[in-house]
């Protein structure tokens, strides 16, 4: 009869029935970055799923903070709570399912994807969440002295002031391309710009959050993504004979003690990791 057979398990490229919706939130430091960067036509091709990608102020711009009412900071993320209301309204009129969304991030995506887990501002207009490599909890997700870079900024731009009001109010005066160009070097393994407890996006540490079941309205695979914190050690990378016992024990020690928190001591935490990551693991 000239139509065609569908066998069991196969897809029908021409089912009009909603499909799930994905949206991914790009990387960066929160300094960095576009979603246009991310090719989602595969993802979407073989998963047979809408899939979005969004662009969201970054550094100064998207996460300046004086810690008061002058500059609350976390625009970056009140500009991902948006574009998740525009897609519940409208992702339906280009086959997307608004009661099946997935936010999804990795790096500082991911950490962003997890403080909307725990924002109220968030609430209801996603169901699932896919944090790869970065949750809020990481030691760089956010950012406790806001202020303090702040100033810094505000001095390389002659906005120095001791009111807070009238230090912003400085900074909102100058050309955008004179703050964005400023080097505001933060602490190793912290972000100068990111998102800050603000007592309203971000209602309180996000630790605390997490320990008060924030997360449980959600489903949330977390895991990591390959070469997550090559940019640390890539020097040591430009060399033929590796790197020595000595620098690995360096590495591994300066990374736990930074970037990892764990209840059972960090002691047990290093060893455990140069046991895993030596050749003893795979010649016992």
């Amino acid at each position: 009869d000239g139509k065609m057979g569908w066998k069991m398990g196969e897809i029908d490229i021409r089912d009009s029935g909603k499909k799930p919706v994905m949206l991914f939130l790009h990387g960066g430091s929160y300094m960095e970055g576009t979603g246009n960067m991310f090719d989602g036509s595969v993802l979407a091709a073989y998963g047979n799923v809408i899939v979005v990608t969004m662009n969201y102020r970054l550094g100064v711009l998207g996460f300046l903070s004086t810690g008061d009412q002058a500059a609350k900071g976390n625009y970056g993320l009140l500009d991902q709570i948006q574009a998740l209301r525009w897609l519940n309204e409208n992702v339906g009129h280009f086959g997307g399912d608004p009661q099946r969304i997935t936010i999804f991030g990795s790096g500082a995506g991911a950490a962003c994807v997890s403080l909307l887990i725990l924002s109220h501002h968030s609430e209801g207009l996603f169901q699932k969440a896919i944090a790869q490599s970065g949750t809020a909890i990481s030691s760089w997700s956010v950012n406790y002295q806001p202020l303090k870079y702040t100033r810094l900024l505000a001095a390389k731009v002659g906005c120095e002031r001791a009111d807070t009001g009238a230090a912003v109010e400085c900074l909102r005066r100058q050309p955008f391309r004179a703050l964005v160009d400023q080097d505001v070097q933060p602490a190793r393994y912290h972000v100068a710009f990111g998102p800050v407890v603000d007592g309203d996006v971000v209602p309180d540490d996000p630790e605390i959050l997490m320990q008060q079941g924030e997360f449980l309205n959600y489903d949330i695979l977390i895991g990591v993504n390959q070469g997550e914190g090559l940019k640390f050690v890539e020097d040591s990378l430009e060399s033929e004979d590796g790197i020595s016992a000595s620098y690995f024990d360096f590495t591994v020690s300066n990374f736990v003690d930074n970037l990892y928190g764990y209840p059972e001591g960090k002691d047990i935490l290093r060893e455990t990791i140069k046991f895993m990551y030596t050749d003893w693991w795979y010649v016992r």
